[in-house]
């Protein structure tokens, strides 16, 4: 079965910006490690969930994977709020407590 997963990555002034769509899981992971992992000067780095609809427990590791990666380059880790579901897993497995969540892209690009 085919999964369809879309990152939109891109740069405002010093923030980096990948917007998620689709279904983050174990066939699409690699594509966000991907995103993360290439080298960009930038202090704060987005993940926009707000059009991701569906993420598994694969999705939520490299989602905790980037946060560590960006604290130990000093970097912030910035989360815009997903869909009900996303929301509701973020919420479960505690890492809403433990991540910057947005309700919109604007807040984060005007803050900082």
């Amino acid at each position: 079965m085919e999964t369809h997963f879309l990152v939109e990555a891109r740069l405002e002034g010093r923030v980096r910006v990948l917007k998620l769509s689709g279904e983050l899981d174990v066939a699409s992971s690699a594509a966000l490690e991907q995103s993360v992992d290439e080298d960009f000067d930038y202090d704060r780095l987005v993940i926009d969930l707000s059009d991701l609809e569906f993420i598994d427990s694969t999705g939520l590791s490299v989602l905790v994977v980037a946060h560590q990666q960006a604290v130990a380059d000093g970097r912030e880790f910035c989360v815009v709020q997903g869909p009900a579901q996303v929301q509701r897993l973020l919420a479960l497995t505690g890492l809403e407590q433990r991540l910057t969540v947005a309700d919109t892209l604007e807040q984060l690009l005007s803050s900082g």
